[in-house]
């Protein structure tokens, strides 16, 4: 009994030290995408603004056409 305690222990150590790394690893990645964004001149973000009303109308309608039947 001991022993499966003690092996669990260390496999959810491992774990959490995996979890860690990742959480890091998405961090950063954050990071350099919000570092991107804010180098984005004003045009790109209108233009991505437009785009997502865009994609944001076409499922509008899309489920409004496909929700009549």
């Amino acid at each position: 009994m001991a022993d499966e305690i003690s092996r669990d222990l260390g496999r959810m150590e491992a774990e959490i030290a995996t979890l860690g790394r990742e959480v890091s690893e998405m961090k950063a990645d954050v990071r350099a995408l919000r570092q991107s964004f804010s180098e984005l001149k004003g045009g790109v973000r209108t233009l991505l603004g437009a785009a997502s009303m865009v994609g944001a109308g076409i499922a509008l309608a899309a489920q409004w056409l496909l929700g009549k039947h």
